[in-house]
């Protein structure tokens, strides 16, 4: 969750040419185009004063894609069971070639950069980001803005960022579609509840509980051969996972971490640790034996690029969890678009991607920014993801399924997300809902912290809940899914709404018709009988959806 927010407006094109004056260029008669999607989050905040003109700064250029239109069509070939090109998922190197920037582009963009005085340069080996660092009086000169000194009003961080969008020469623009990271208000943040009052802890769910209440049986294996992903913005010690495995009787495969951007922080650990083993050893408990690779990349909106432009790049994972995100106020339309564009790369090769839909109803930016306004979380309003909502599980004496509800602890607790986004339209496989634009969650496991998982974490066991939790179940019943199909699932999503919509819905799905999202004294939305935007199409009946998926 990142701790940012983007102005409404957008300032006018003569507002630009006018900053332009008033700040070192460097000389050249090609016209320049401001980047209109780019702007700052300077809602709410006061400028102190001008950046230090040495003070050095991380971002990255965020290439243009090409044959969108052809890339989306593919999106929805891929997952149609009717079409030639039904689950033939693309190389990293055929995606480039059909879609990717080109070399060119790249040399163009480079060639920019390195005139500005960039140095560290990096480019993601599927060519559609560059990483790179400048000092501040570098970036104004490059970027055709001044960038200053901010205080957030709200949540009383001071920050630096630019007073403007970003204007670029109009070749360069050409195959730029975003600057990311000339501010630094972003502190992103996950989605794991920690239960410290143990009274409400109704019955905390271990791996048997979990296979039990949701069908997961010794018949579907545990997970060998695959490989899954999680994206991290923090630490964790193996030895946790080690005990929570032994604990509970898992045989569990390879744990690797995977540096992005040159971050690891897994020597010293920071408040995200929590987050990091609940992910791995939920996924565990349902298919401990796939492989683990841990992607750990810099709390920044450069280093959320790169993070999953790597993933896409390395195309090594089948299924990726991720906890962490924002709402899409917080985020902002550029940073979210080019994250997307990874996302739907990672889609086309075959990638699964789980992520949490947020803990905060339908008032998702209420604990980021104090706004209370409807929206929702990002990047689970990415079409090309599983957006998972939570529930509140109940189980019998015996550990069998008895019932779930839409999880609402109020406002002193969390609730599950949902909602509609401003940024992405509806996905073909949402027509049936009758909206324009992307609806959010599409599924749902248990979440309340009065449910939790039982995990081990920072040398003890600890009961956590959240859509954090949710998340990675679902990843671990798609693990399930790639060993028994023997290779790559890709966006599973058109699969889940062809079942919701049809006539076997609560064959594969619990169906959770009661409780509501609402929040932060903010009307939510209701459960009701099949999909909606409290807990989606519900949760899994493992051995039931298995056959379904086909």
């Amino acid at each position: 969750m990142r701790l940012r927010r983007f102005a409404a407006a957008i300032a006018p094109l003569s507002a630009i040419t006018l900053i332009i004056g008033t700040v070192p260029a460097q000389a050249s008669a090609e016209p320049l185009v401001a980047l209109a999607d780019n702007a700052a989050p300077l809602v709410d905040s006061s400028r102190t004063g001008d950046a230090g003109a040495d003070q050095p700064i991380t971002a990255a250029l965020s290439l243009k894609l090409h044959n969108e239109g052809a890339l989306e069509r593919f999106l929805a070939d891929v997952q149609n069971p009717a079409s030639p090109q039904y689950r033939h998922f693309l190389t990293p190197n055929q995606f480039s070639e059909a879609f990717g920037p080109t070399q060119a582009d790249v040399d163009t963009a480079m060639s920019f950069l390195k005139q500005s005085g960039a140095t560290g340069i990096e480019v993601s080996g599927n060519r559609q980001a560059i990483t790179f660092a400048l000092s501040t009086g570098q970036a104004q000169s490059a970027f055709h803005t001044r960038i200053g000194r901010y205080h957030d009003n709200a949540n009383g961080r001071d920050f630096y960022a630019n007073d403007s969008v970003p204007a670029l020469p109009a070749a360069v623009s050409a195959v730029v579609a975003n600057v990311v990271g000339l501010d630094n208000h972003a502190v992103r943040k996950h989605y794991a509840v920690k239960n410290t009052a143990d009274p409400r802890v109704v019955k905390a769910v271990t791996p048997v509980i979990l296979k039990s209440a949701y069908g997961v049986t010794a018949a579907q294996g545990t997970g060998s051969g695959v490989n899954v992903g999680f994206v991290e913005f923090d630490g964790y010690q193996k030895s946790n996972i080690t005990q929570y495995d032994s604990t509970n009787g898992l045989s569990a495969g390879s744990v690797t971490t995977v540096s992005v951007s040159g971050a690891n922080f897994d020597l010293n650990p920071g408040g995200g640790q929590i987050e990091v083993e609940l992910d791995v050893e939920v996924v565990h408990a349902l298919a401990a034996a796939a492989n683990d690779f841990v992607y750990e990349a810099p709390n920044s909106s450069a280093g959320e690029l790169a993070m999953y432009q790597q993933i896409a790049s390395e195309a090594r994972v089948s299924v990726m969890s991720v906890s962490w995100g924002s709402c899409e106020p917080a985020e902002g339309a550029s940073q979210a678009r080019s994250v997307n564009n990874a996302l739907a790369t990672g889609a086309a090769e075959g990638i699964s991607y789980f992520v949490a839909a947020g803990d905060d109803g339908t008032t998702d930016c209420a604990r980021q920014t104090g706004s209370l306004a409807r929206t929702v979380d990002f990047p689970a309003s990415s079409p090309n993801v599983t957006a998972v909502g939570g529930t509140r599980l109940n189980v019998t004496s015996a550990n069998a399924y008895q019932s779930e509800s839409t999880w609402n602890d109020g406002s002193s607790g969390g609730s599950t997300g949902g909602g509609i986004s401003t940024i992405f339209n509806a996905p073909s496989y949402q027509s049936a809902q009758s909206t324009t634009r992307r609806k959010v969650p599409d599924v749902s496991a248990d979440a309340s912290p009065s449910s939790g998982y039982r995990i081990f974490s920072a040398g003890q066991f600890v009961t956590v809940g959240g859509t954090s939790g949710a998340a990675p179940l679902w990843a671990g019943f798609a693990t399930l899914q790639n060993a028994r199909h023997g290779g790559k699932l890709g966006n599973l999503n058109p699969t889940f709404y062809s079942i919701g919509n049809g006539s076997t819905y609560t064959t594969g799905f619990h169906d959770i018709t009661t409780g509501n999202n609402s929040f932060n004294g903010v009307t939510g939305f209701t459960a009701a009988t099949g999909y909606d935007q409290t807990t989606g199409w519900g949760s899994f009946k493992s051995a039931a959806l298995a056959g379904l998926i086909g």
